[in-house]
């Protein structure tokens, strides 16, 4: 009779400490979403040296801004186009080699987009 009330104590430690698992498990979505959101409930309740909030940074541009930038670029595109820059030929090179880089100067081949791919193979389009 003894043992079997140790072992029923044992047994009602051990699924108080699974229900406390359980409640903690499932209450802190809660308890994170309180913290990120409930700027005054973190400065009460999370110590400074704990609270590793970042400030929202100040968008960089404008939608004007952004919205000039696209125009200008596509501009510019348009210019190069005019211009012979996107030839079949140079497309093709453009494929190969990163920009700035000299194939004829480039004897290890580092240059290159595709590395296993030969000059003389087709290169697939992802289109």
């Amino acid at each position: 009779a003894k043992r079997a009330k140790g072992s029923s104590s044992e047994h009602t430690m051990q699924m108080a400490l699974a229900a406390s698992f359980v409640t903690v498990f499932l209450a802190t979505p809660f308890l994170g979403r309180k913290i990120a959101q409930d700027e005054e409930w973190r400065k009460k309740y999370v110590p400074s040296f704990y609270d590793y909030t970042l400030e929202k940074p100040a968008n960089p541009w404008t939608r004007r801004e952004l919205h000039e930038q696209l125009v200008e670029l596509q501009r510019e595109l348009h210019e190069k186009a005019i211009a012979g820059e996107f030839t079949p030929e140079k497309l093709d090179e453009m494929r190969r080699h990163f920009a700035g880089v000299d194939p004829a100067n480039d004897p290890h081949g580092w240059g290159k987009l595709h590395p296993g791919v030969d000059d003389d193979e087709e290169i697939e389009d992802d289109d």
